[in-house]
């Protein structure tokens, strides 16, 4: 009776434990629990858009610089963070986002001093074309094609935007003042590399920003060329297969092995026809 008594109290005990245990992940607030889970591109896609409606309205301020800078490396570092990346990708993007804030930051506070943001923001755009590589290396493992597996198909494609137009400002960046990246223009803002990013990525072409120069030419077609088959292929495969498992073909036996194996499991269980008795041989000294 004892043990009875013991055994009812422990499993109460487990059953009240667990109770206040999902009561507590339930008092939890919702924006914690969804930023702890993995795969959380939904929140990716909401900072990229925050971080293109911030450069188009603060481009041209001098504190809006320091919170588009900071926008942007925290964007970095929740994405690589989100997708799982290595954890010295995860280090860099931290050390970026403190970095740039600082050099920002220092160039209001104090006009005088050398100003190295734009060399600090070029080598963030390094880190900004890996991005879109984490998260398509964390959606390929995804076994079963979810929300956030086309939500960060999404992210990629928008970070291919901001890469390009990185890549656009570094080239401008490193040619002669007297050359400049878009022809007629020679003091474009961060906005207008955006701008002329992703008219090019989604192959609109306004035709008031023109590259200059055959390097600038040669990367725009790359880009309109690359947008439009990602989309084509990478995003429509994904929303076709959205809510399905996704099977690898090469990981299939073939045809002659999957019968072989069928006609393996029906004779085992007892499935298979009977083999036909074989006829009566008479023997020819036998008499009848």
């Amino acid at each position: 009776m004892r043990k009875r008594h013991r055994s009812r109290r422990e499993v109460v005990v487990t059953m009240t434990a667990e109770h206040s245990g999902e009561a507590a992940r339930k008092s939890q607030p919702v924006i914690s629990r969804r930023i702890r889970q993995a795969d959380s591109y939904g929140i990716v896609l909401g900072l990229i858009v925050l971080d293109y409606i911030t450069v188009s309205a603060l481009a041209g301020r001098a504190w809006g610089r320091v919170i588009i800078i900071f926008l942007l490396g925290a964007t970095f570092l929740f994405a690589l963070r989100t997708s799982h990346a290595r954890g010295l990708l995860q280090l860099l993007a931290a050390a970026y986002l403190l970095i740039s804030t600082l050099v920002a930051l220092v160039s209001v506070v104090a006009p005088g001093a050398p100003d190295i943001s734009q060399q600090v923001s070029i080598a963030g755009g390094l880190l900004l074309i890996i991005t879109p590589v984490a998260i398509v290396r964390r959606v390929s493992a995804h076994q079963v094609v979810t929300t956030e597996s086309v939500l960060g198909a999404v992210c990629v494609y928008l970070l291919i935007g901001f890469s390009f137009a990185f890549i656009y400002l570094a080239i401008n960046f490193f040619s002669p003042a007297s050359f400049p990246f878009f022809a007629g223009q020679p003091h474009a803002t961060a906005n207008d590399y955006l701008f002329f990013s992703y008219t090019t990525l989604t192959t609109v072409g306004y035709g008031n920003l023109v590259p200059a120069g055959n390097i600038g030419q040669t990367f725009a077609m790359l880009e309109a060329l690359f947008g439009q088959i990602y989309l084509v292929i990478i995003v429509a495969r994904l929303v076709a297969l959205w809510g399905q498992a996704r099977t690898r073909p090469e990981l299939r036996p073939p045809e002659d092995m999957r019968e072989d194996t069928k006609a393996d499991t029906a004779q085992q269980r007892g499935d298979a026809p009977a083999a036909t008795p074989a006829p009566d041989v008479v023997s020819h000294n036998e008499k009848p």
